[in-house]
């Protein structure tokens, strides 16, 4: 096993040499040179109304040519856009016009949906790391976007910030003006360059526009080859960068079987910067009743899955906690602060997080959260500091994490879980090269020995092969008490136990792509991949090898197969029915085919269909996943989906359905008012409910929330499957941004 192992390291060695010779690219740093827009400041004052007639507009320079990067890379993007910058002390003014005769696609209002839309955005990256940005855009119905985006976790979407646009449509272009406030920014004071690009989206061709040339096989948003915005002069510290955000909600709750619960609740964030690059965020009594509620999935893997985060507070510069690890362990995970040891919400009492840069290349994060107790849980102290140095585009980054159980205001003598982490990244110029090594260990009360988690992966990407290799060495006594580790813990279903084993894992991937010039077909994408599970002794555990092909079509039409072919050998009874014997802990070997098929989106009906046809373990599983949307342009969606596995073991391991039904509407009566509602049904979890959220966005980052929330329990009665009651709630939640 081993030799065959090293067989592969060595054949993505030599594929590494053989593909940079054959497609080397030019060195990026002529982006800077090539890509330049000079910046003055504005001559009078501008109305941030969509309409780009203001004469301070006529004296700035004029960005355009862009470059077309989807579904083909090629110059002289059409239809023509032009960009116009400007500032004053305070602000950095943005103006753009897009030329279309086409209407522009709008799929909905909603704040962040950008990409379903037709839009621009700019990112912007003050302190020229080029890793780390700055995204904002306005969709061409006047939806806002704000982004963060990292080198490691891409672009996070549910950071945002105040700031102002306006959009405005005619029959030859639809026009823009955005003015974002410097002091949400975080940049260097004494530098006049900062890196920036665009990004239009033209939908009715479904192409996606750069100003800069980036790369084919590179995302639009990526810093990495922005151009240069230089400004006549550099912007001045910004002062004055401090915002209240208190809260005030009220509610009603009705457990099963218990009396009404009536409560109101209040508390505070604020929001400072410290310096132009380093922030302080702090949250009292915290509340995230407003939050939208994640949506179900059905887990037909032995191991454990994880949600991402959505709320805010933990959202900016989050990737220098977050991004440590690899996507299957996280040393950090801030979905476990404020969850309980059921996994049940309890209330934080106080957080703060300072983030940031203290130097150009060097960022910091310092962070302490206290929750309250609960039924199952003692309080809890948490703390993560961490420290990124970054040298061109690599860096090097280091990380503590502390968990601590209180009574009271005593600690727990015992009661502690702690974490260190150690993690290079090399990231070459062009980033077709990178590769990484990392090195975690926990602490734990009476727990000496094999108590660490190593990583290492290289990657190689050009415009046509992507070539990867991820290694992970997990040993049993690594805890991830403010995290997770996705398969250290193995169920046993026949004694009802857990146990915990280390493993090495390694998996290898190689995908090539091609993307036609001419006719119907936009990409054509084929793909091996293979992924091995040694125990911690060496011995056999598991194997995946996939064979995959995807299609998508200029209509947007995307059409995948997939065969995969599992060989484990399975050590614990496990069961994925109620019913039957647990299945035996043996080895199995198990083929099945995976088909999926999604229609163009920007119609008034789309849908997707996926289906899974082979054998499972000792049986078979038939899989069916349809969902399908109405889109009433431009203030409606609704979609209906709909899951269906079908599990068939031999006897006595029992046979049965496993379904699930996701409704989803939202409705925008303008951009600022907005109704969703979720229903979902799953009888794996034995869950149904209904979560529908009314929000009016009555000022800048300031809204009036009402949630109506009515869960209910499935169960098997004496006439077959049956619902009850679990709790409903009707919540009422006021913000301001002051």
């Amino acid at each position: 096993m081993v030799n065959k192992y090293m067989c592969q390291i060595i054949l993505f060695a030599m594929m590494i040499v053989t593909f940079n010779s054959a497609f080397a690219q030019p060195a990026v740093e002529d982006f800077k040179k090539v890509f330049r827009f000079d910046m003055v400041a504005t001559s009078g004052p501008i109305t941030v109304d969509g309409i780009v007639d203001e004469e301070a507009w006529q004296g700035t320079k004029l960005a355009t040519d862009f470059w077309q990067k989807l579904p083909y890379f090629a110059e002289g993007a059409d239809p023509r856009t032009e960009v116009r910058l400007t500032y004053d002390d305070k602000t950095l003014y943005i103006s753009a016009i897009c030329y279309q005769t086409q209407k522009p696609i709008i799929q909905s209002l909603k704040r962040d949906k950008y990409w379903d839309n037709d839009g621009i955005a700019i990112i912007l990256d003050p302190l020229n790391t080029r890793t780390n940005a700055f995204i904002f855009g306005v969709t061409a119905a006047g939806a806002q976007w704000d982004a963060l985006r990292s080198q490691i976790s891409d672009v996070n979407a549910d950071w945002s910030n105040k700031w102002s646009s306006a959009v405005q449509v005619t029959e030859e272009y639809w026009s823009m003006e955005m003015a974002i406030p410097l002091k949400i920014l975080r940049y260097d004071p004494t530098s006049k360059e900062w890196g920036m690009n665009f990004v239009r989206n033209h939908l009715n061709d479904n192409e996606f526009h750069n100003w800069t040339a980036v790369p084919e096989s590179f995302w639009p948003p990526d810093p990495a080859f922005a151009g240069n915005l230089v400004w006549d002069q550099a912007p001045k510290a910004s002062k004055g960068n401090f915002n209240l955000i208190p809260y005030v909600s009220s509610g009603i709750e009705k457990q099963s079987n218990e009396n009404r619960d009536h409560n109101i609740n209040t508390g505070i964030d604020a929001r400072a910067s410290i310096t132009s690059t380093l922030n302080l965020d702090l949250t009292i009594n915290s509340d995230f009743s407003n939050i939208e509620v994640d949506e179900l999935v059905t887990n037909l893997t032995r191991f454990s899955i994880f949600l991402p985060e959505k709320r805010t507070f933990f959202l900016e510069n989050s990737d220098l906690f977050a991004d440590f690890g690899v996507s299957s362990a996280r040393p950090f995970f801030s979905r476990t602060i404020g969850l309980d040891s059921k996994r049940q919400t309890v209330p934080i009492l106080y957080g703060m997080r300072l983030t940031g840069n203290i130097t150009p290349t060097s960022r910091i994060g310092v962070m302490n959260i206290h929750s309250l107790k609960s039924d199952n849980t003692a309080s809890q102290n948490q703390s993560a500091v961490s420290y990124q140095k970054r040298f061109g585009r690599s860096i090097i980054q280091g990380m503590f994490l502390n968990r601590q159980a209180y009574n009271g205001a005593k600690t727990i003598s015992g009661d502690y879980g702690r974490n260190t982490s150690l993690e290079g990244i090399y990231t070459s110029d062009n980033g077709q090269y990178v590769a990484a090594g990392s090195m975690h260990h926990s602490f734990k009360e009476g727990v000496k020995g094999s108590q660490g988690f190593y990583t290492a992966y290289a990657d190689f990407t050009n415009p046509v092969w992507r070539i990867r290799s991820d290694n992970v060495y997990m040993q049993k006594n690594y805890f991830a008490d403010m995290g997770f580790v996705a398969r250290i813990e193995n169920y046993d279903a026949q004694r009802d136990t857990t146990i915990r084993l280390g493993y090495f894992q390694n998996s290898t991937s190689v995908d090539y792509k091609y993307r036609p010039l001419r006719g119907a077909i936009a990409r054509h994408n084929f793909g091996i991949g293979n992924e091995i599970i040694l125990n911690s002794d060496g011995s056999f555990n598991e194997r995946n090898t996939n064979i995959s092909y995807d299609m998508v079509l200029r209509s947007r039409v995307e059409l995948s197969f997939t065969i995969n072919n599992t060989a484990l050998d399975l050590l614990y009874p496990f069961s994925f029915l109620s019913d039957g014997v647990p299945l035996p802990s043996k080895k199995y070997n198990f083929t099945f085919i995976n088909g999926r098929f999604k229609s163009d989106d920007r119609k008034t009906f789309s849908y997707s269909a996926e289906g899974r046809i082979g054998n499972f373990y000792n049986g078979s599983l038939h899989q069916l996943d349809l969902n399908t949307n109405l889109r009433v342009t431009p203030w409606g969606n609704i979609g209906v989906g709909y899951q269906h596995n079908k599990l068939s073991f031999p006897d006595e391991y029992g046979k049965g359905t496993i379904s699930a039904v996701l409704g989803k509407m939202e409705i925008g009566f303008n951009t600022n008012v907005l109704w969703t509602t979720l229903f979902q049904f799953q009888d794996q979890n034995e869950f149904m409910g209904i979560n529908s959220r009314l929000q009016w966005r009555f000022a800048p980052m300031s809204d009036i929330f009402l949630v109506y929330i009515d869960n209910y329990d499935i169960f098997n009665g004496a006439i077959g499957r049956q619902i009850q009651t679990n709790n409903r709630a009707l919540v009422c939640k006021v913000n301001y941004w002051y």
